[in-house]
């Protein structure tokens, strides 16, 4: 029996394996990836709704900017609906050095 501490930690050990991606930045992806599906946009939404951000002081995405990127879905302007969701992404992960920091 040895008491040698291994050098390189297998796989499925340390704070990397232990880490869970925030679900909320998963819904905001799928959401960009969803605009041309009317339907499964404003399901995500909904989702995205529910979820408190105790930083800003409220919900992620409130009822005010599901609308308007639901009006700027079905007006055809998919790159202001992609604007007003990545400045919700921004301001989500503006001071959170933990999430979304080197994605893109």
């Amino acid at each position: 029996m040895s008491d040698a501490v291994p050098s390189d930690p297998g796989p499925g050990k340390g704070f990397r394996a232990r880490k869970r991606e925030d679900h909320a930045l998963i819904l905001i992806r799928q959401l960009l990836e969803s605009l041309q599906d009317l339907p499964k946009a404003r399901r995500l939404m909904r989702e995205l709704g529910r979820y408190y951000d105790p930083v800003l002081g409220g919900v992620i995405m409130e009822v005010a900017h599901q609308r308007a990127i639901v009006e700027c879905i079905e007006a055809r302007r998919i790159a202001d609906a992609e604007a007003l969701i990545k400045r919700r992404y921004e301001l989500y992960v503006k001071d959170r050095a933990h999430l979304g920091r080197g994605e893109e």
